[in-house]
Parts: C-alpha cells; sequence; structure tokens
C-alpha cells in the first residue's frame, strides 16, 4: 500500500531519523508530534522523500528569494 500522505524533505537527517525506530539518547528531548510522524511512517501513512534544496519549491513561500530562483519555481 503507497503512502496517503508524501512529504518532499531537504534534509537528510530528518528523513533518516523519521524512518529510523531505535530511541537514541540523542533523540530524547523531540517533541511528541515527532514521534507521532514516526509512527505515521511507520504505518505507512506517510513518506518522507528527500528533493535537493534547489528543487525546493515550498520555498516561494518561506524565503526572499533571488530573481533566478523566483523565475524557476
Amino acid at each position: 500500500m503507497d503512502a496517503l500522505v508524501v512529504i518532499y524533505c531537504d534534509n537528510i537527517s530528518s528523513i533518516l531519523l523519521a524512518n529510523n525506530p531505535v530511541y537514541h539518547a540523542k533523540t530524547k528531548r523531540i517533541e511528541v508530534h515527532h514521534h507521532f510522524i514516526r509512527e505515521k511512517i511507520l504505518a505507512r501513512e506517510i513518506n518522507l522523500i528527500h528533493v535537493n534544496i534547489e528543487d525546493q519549491v515550498v520555498d516561494i513561500f518561506t524565503k526572499a528569494l533571488g530573481i533566478d530562483k523566483l523565475r524557476k519555481f
């Protein structure tokens, strides 16, 4: 079954952490909503896919872009 929600993420570390069900001391202080996302990934309801930072279309809504990148999007 394919995931119901696909999230494109430019942070490989976040993707790896979310897909790793093993508890680590480094994840001790991660907030509850991050653990919720991890559970949804393990249940195959969410799929995180890496996208190159240069191709992150959401930047048009979250950052001031230069004219070249603005035209690209």
